[in-house]
């Protein structure tokens, strides 16, 4: 019963740093159309899952909080970087 506990744990585990990995992609995308905001909040949740995630992990030991912390990062790296280089000027060309 253990080894089914801990494979549910595992699987958990996994599902919530695919699901913060997608909803970090969803908000970024969405920028600028009706589902923005619904977006948005699915990133904030996902956000605090990850987090709870990574928090248990550090209980876990050592090796399993590197997953969580590494996607806390890349949601938050998704999220911010703007990626859309073609409708922005070059600093220069204001002066």
């Amino acid at each position: 019963m253990s080894v089914l506990h801990s494979s549910v744990a595992l699987w958990a585990f996994v599902v919530a740093q695919i699901l913060g990995l997608v909803s970090a992609w969803c908000a970024r995308l969405s920028e600028g159309s009706t589902r923005q905001t619904p977006c948005q909040w699915l990133f904030f949740g996902c956000l605090i899952l990850v987090g709870i995630a990574t928090i248990f992990a550090l209980r876990l030991g050592s090796g399993p909080w590197l997953t969580s912390g590494s996607t806390l990062s890349l949601m938050v790296l998704t999220v911010t970087c703007d990626f859309n280089r073609a409708g922005r000027g070059s600093v220069w060309e204001s002066y």
